[in-house]
């Protein structure tokens, strides 16, 4: 099975105020792209490059404004605000990951074709064009779906891609399930990639390209992330993870634009509350 899948392409929160969001992570020391708008929805994005592959990830905020123009399975997925709703594989080929997906016993629809526009300060406009594969809902322990961008370059400038907090890669998106074997699995199955164990108390990682999802036990989940627990009690996707150039001063930027940061290993973790329902994890690189 080629599922022309090779990575996470993003993680998507539902948020009440893509606006007011946007503003949070501002203040974490990401830069926000400019407002995106498609039907019935609007968002920000935090993006980030390799530098060496033509391919985005980035951190989708996604506020739900007229749902009844919104497609049926987006608005489902953005009922719920405050929280990450659904991951977003990477397709080298909409058209053939959605075939292959049905033939491996996956319910999805046919690919949407969809875009958005983004007004930049000085006046340019940049048009983006993308292909969606939606699975339905209740097929998977988190709800996912696939993007193949056709203007994956827009996301790639590097006037987007500077943090001043010194972040450069999204390295990892953070889950919680009662069973991370078998919510690993389903993944490592339907995306064509291979599993590994982080130690005997660690999580369960299905490996992409470069960016991985990390599955906890809520015991592992409190351990690793300095006592914090699940925000729900049922498997759900929990945050994010980067990569930044350092650490130091980063704890005094966050808490100086009211953050509560916490130390954890190799890294500061900030609680969901803080950050619109999203777990955010800094790792030294």
């Amino acid at each position: 099975m080629n599922l022309e899948i090779a990575d996470i392409d993003h993680l998507m929160l539902s948020v009440r105020d893509s606006e007011k969001a946007g503003k949070v992570f501002a203040r974490m020391g990401f830069t926000i792209t400019p407002r995106g708008q498609l039907p019935g929805m609007s968002n920000h994005l935090v993006c980030f490059s390799d530098g060496k592959t033509p391919k985005p990830n980035f951190v989708e905020f996604m506020s739900l404004d007229v749902p009844e123009e919104a497609p049926p399975a987006m608005a489902a997925a953005l009922r719920i605000p405050d929280r990450p709703v659904l991951l977003v594989a990477a397709s080298n080929d909409a058209q053939a990951t959605q075939e292959d997906l049905e033939a491996a016993g996956l319910k999805v629809s046919p690919v949407l074709e969809s875009g958005r526009i983004w007004e930049l300060p000085g006046g340019e406009v940049l048009e983006f064009s993308f292909s969606i594969v939606l699975p339905e809902g209740g097929q998977a322990p988190f709800y996912w779906i696939a993007c193949q961008h056709k203007t994956p370059q827009h996301y790639l400038r590097p006037e987007f891609v500077s943090h001043e907090n010194g972040g450069f890669a999204l390295t990892k998106i953070i889950a919680v399930a009662d069973d991370p074997v078998l919510a690993a699995d389903h993944f490592s199955k339907f995306w064509n990639m291979p599993l590994k164990k982080e130690g005997e108390l660690g999580p369960t990682i299905v490996c992409g390209e470069r960016v991985g999802l990390h599955v906890y036990s809520p015991e592992s989940f409190r351990k690793d992330f300095g006592g914090i627990s699940p925000s729900r009690n049922e498997n759900h996707i929990a945050g994010f993870g980067v990569s930044v150039a350092s650490l130091e001063g980063l704890e005094a930027h966050l808490k100086g634009n009211g953050f509560a940061p916490g130390r954890i290993k190799n890294g500061l973790v900030l609680d969901p509350v803080e950050a619109c329902g999203c777990l955010v994890v800094f790792e030294a690189n």
